[in-house]
């Protein structure tokens, strides 16, 4: 075969692409260690914590914003307050001027599950297609607070689609959020 190269990108866009954004999966170095805790119980994520938080890569408008993720909306918080038992969280957002929001989270009712000794909230998921193509998103978020104080975010988002309908195409990252303990 003397087109090697050219072989190869042919056996590549018939087999299918694997995407990786460039984007470091790895858990930030500079980041308090995660609390270890056991592996089929939830973490015990009570506390108060800024709404706002630090992180590796913003996805989506609002995906460090603790408030949307727990309570569905882009509440005008500075913090919520978790408190948490065996089979609920109780979430509430707050402003300087008191209680903005507030929902309890049920573990029997689906709300959120316990894995990796993390609070795993549903899988969000994405998909559209037209005459192009189309595609299947999901993304997960595990909570787990760190060493500290501090509630750590790991979002795991994976996808798979089908470019012009023939070339399949996947893949896969994590984003990380921190949400410091509120003073």
């Amino acid at each position: 075969m003397k087109n090697i190269p050219g072989f190869c990108i042919v056996v590549a866009v018939l087999s299918g692409c694997a995407s990786l954004t460039g984007i470091s999966p790895d858990y930030p170095e500079d980041w308090p260690p995660v609390a270890a805790s056991p592996g089929v119980e939830c973490a015990d994520l009570s506390g108060i914590y800024q709404n706002l938080a630090t992180y590796s890569y913003l996805p989506m408008t609002g995906a460090n914003s603790l408030a949307f993720r727990l309570l569905g909306e882009m509440a005008d918080s500075d913090s919520v307050v978790l408190v948490y038992s065996s089979a609920t969280l109780r979430v509430e957002a707050r402003s300087n001027k008191g209680p903005v929001k507030v929902n309890v989270l049920s573990k029997d009712k689906g709300d959120f599950s316990c894995s990796e000794g993390a609070f795993v909230l549903p899988g969000v998921i994405h998909s559209d297609a037209d005459g192009t193509g189309g595609y299947r998103s999901e993304s997960r978020l595990y909570l787990r607070r760190a060493e500290g104080g501090a509630l750590i975010g790991e979002e795991r988002s994976s996808g798979i689609g089908a470019a012009f309908w023939l070339i399949p195409v996947a893949g896969w990252q994590t984003f990380w959020y921190q949400w410091g303990e509120f003073r």
